[in-house]
């Protein structure tokens, strides 16, 4: 499927992934009294699963802290005070703590998105999440890599307070179409082009934003408006899942 010329858009593409993000924040926010309320989006690196966290965020207004591979217990109370609105952070641990579940719970409709959350979900003090969401009753959303359940499987606390799980997916050829109208609205990508990029990159939505931006700089260089297979280089121009290989000595 070939998509047409349109004009940029300043917001997502509306892909399975965002959709299937908004589904799962909408359910754990509109979740029945008595239903837990934590939930894990997860999957591979490069599914668009931050951007369509980004969005989510944005339509309910929800707190937005990112883990890292050094995030503490106490960085990450810090990160969750500064996004509710504290510059400054101070106390002990569990003074902020119960500082996060008093403005949490003054507003349990907004929720708190914990992203890359599978480098804290092999650590004790993830036990954190479950206590902020124990005592404020707020929606709380990890977001992280493949392994993300299967590292919150070892803590029974936090794993059977899961409203639900939902994996995100590789892009089809909707999802393609999309980001194509997005990323390059001002080319049409040839129906050769786009099945090939999609079997190269294997659905990776970071690789087919590469890829689609390469298109781009390919036809404004050769005076083109539709780019096909032949016209952007070939199946080996397109960057996929294999690094290059190594060159011969000369």
């Amino acid at each position: 499927m070939t998509p047409h010329v349109n004009p940029p858009v300043n917001k997502p593409a509306p892909l399975r992934n965002v959709a299937a993000f908004t589904s799962l924040i909408n359910r754990v926010v509109d979740r029945r009294p008595g239903l837990p309320g934590l939930a894990c989006f997860y999957g591979h690196s490069g599914l668009g699963k931050t951007k369509s966290a980004i969005f989510g965020a944005n339509r309910h207004r929800a707190a937005y802290v990112e883990c890292g591979q050094m995030t503490t217990a106490r960085s990450l109370l810090v990160s969750i005070l500064m996004e509710l609105g504290m510059p400054k952070p101070k106390g002990t641990a569990t003074e902020m703590l119960n500082e996060i579940v008093e403005i949490l719970a003054r507003d349990p409709r907004r929720p708190l998105i914990i992203d890359e959350a599978h480098h804290i979900a092999h650590k004790a003090f993830v036990d954190v999440v479950r206590e902020l969401h124990d005592k404020s009753d707020a929606p709380i959303v990890l977001i992280g890599e493949e392994t993300l359940p299967k590292h919150l499987e070892a803590y029974e606390r936090v794993h059977n307070r899961m409203l639900d799980w939902v994996a995100a997916v590789p892009c089809n050829g909707e999802d393609f179409v999309m980001l194509a109208r997005t990323v390059a609205p001002r080319i049409k990508i040839g129906a050769d082009l786009a099945e090939e990029m999609l079997a190269v990159t294997a659905g990776n939505t970071r690789r087919i934003v590469v890829n689609l931006a390469k298109a781009e700089e390919v036809a404004a260089r050769e005076g083109i408006g539709t780019i096909d297979l032949a016209a952007f280089g070939g199946r080996d121009a397109i960057l996929g899942l294999r690094a290059p290989m190594p060159r011969a000595a000369r």
